[in-house]
């Protein structure tokens, strides 16, 4: 049975005018709206662009729509490639892509810096500033930086925790493991308390990725930065590759050559403070120390000259990246906790070929 309207309550149909009421088109109504030659209506697009409320155009947000859609477009293919058998299944899903992006970045840019962090003995020092980012994303939350990207608060205290373990560390008479000591005390005793003040604003399962790291929160921003920075590092580090060697072998003869000491050691701090930060989100804070230290002492037992040394720290690094995404997703656990296990595990694998081949 149909329903009855009041004139309160008219029937709605495709007719209708805002309220549902339905009005007959008459005159200029009825012939549409009119428009001066030249003039657009209020509104309309002109060419990819919009139009304010007074009339004026202004450029639509065009690039990040089309980025992400070209972002979209690739993902679509490689997963059309992983259904068709061409690649591994895992790539049918887009998180797993970036994973692998990233590893592909990650293995030259950490493994690149590894052999130079274990040569120059500032093994401790990388375990400090994985302690002073988990500081920095502390500030950088308190400092309402957004859950996902704290990137200011981490390369702001890891910059200043940087700059100082370097000075102190020449300027003072202590030994260089003990001043760091200080530091990486300081540092975490600093980051736990700040965390309880953080988590009194966020569920402390939401700054997990940070700690132990994660592909999930790893967005094409994450991995773009990445990108770029990966790029500067490691056309920095040819740059000054030759010197920062010398200078890490034998000092008084880099001084002797010339190289400034103070600059070298202070540069390469930024360079290893820069490659840790923007490996968090991957790796994760607590973790990060083995992907800069472990694959340069894998590959020490391999290495028999400094080029080939450097070689075999970015494959291992590459190999322990992509073991540890395969182990990540097939059970379920932190990818920087696989990551530790997979580059854990090269290197035991590493040390019985060492010891077979002495016996042999």
């Amino acid at each position: 049975m149909a329903r009855r309207h009041s004139q309160g309550d008219p029937p709605v149909g495709p007719d209708n005018g805002r309220h549902g009421v339905a009005r007959p088109r008459t005159g200029a109504a009825a012939r549409g709206p009119r428009h001066r030659s030249g003039s657009p209506r209020r509104g309309a697009r002109v060419d990819g662009h919009g139009a304010d409320e007074d009339g004026r155009a202004r450029p639509a947000a065009v690039p990040i729509a089309e980025s992400r859609s070209q972002m979209t477009t690739f993902y679509n293919w490689v997963g059309e490639l992983a259904r068709a058998g061409t690649l591994p299944s895992d790539f049918q899903y887009p998180f797993l892509i970036r994973g692998f992006f990233c590893v592909l970045v990650l293995a030259p840019m950490l493994g690149g810096l590894s052999h130079l962090v274990v040569t120059r003995r500032m093994a401790f020092f990388s375990a400090a500033l994985g302690q002073a980012a988990l500081t920095g994303v502390a500030i950088g939350l308190l400092l309402g930086e957004p859950l996902n990207a704290p990137y200011g608060g981490m390369f702001g205290f890891c910059l200043l925790a940087t700059l100082g373990m370097v000075f102190v560390k020449r300027h003072a008479t202590l030994p260089p493991d003990t001043l760091i000591g200080v530091f990486h005390a300081l540092t975490l005793g600093l980051g736990l308390c700040l965390l309880v003040a953080v988590t009194r604003q966020f569920n402390v399962h939401q700054v997990e990725s940070v700690l132990f790291g994660s592909l999930l929160t790893v967005t094409d921003g994450d991995l773009a930065l990445l990108l770029v920075v990966g790029v500067i590092v490691f056309a920095l580090l040819i740059w000054q590759y030759n010197r920062l060697l010398l200078d890490s072998l034998s000092p008084p003869l880099s001084a002797a050559s010339g190289s400034d000491s103070a600059f070298l050691e202070y540069f390469f701090a930024l360079l290893l403070t820069v490659s840790i930060v923007v490996s968090l989100k991957i790796i994760g804070a607590l973790l990060v120390e083995a992907l800069v230290v472990v694959p340069a002492a894998a590959a020490r037992n391999l290495a028999v000259g400094t080029r080939n040394y450097l070689v075999w720290s970015v494959v291992i690094a590459f190999l322990a990246g992509a073991g540890g995404l395969v182990i990540s997703t097939r059970l379920l656990v932190p990818t920087g906790g696989a990551v530790v296990l997979a580059v854990s595990a090269i290197f035991f694998v590493t040390l019985a070929f060492r010891r077979l081949g002495r016996q042999g």
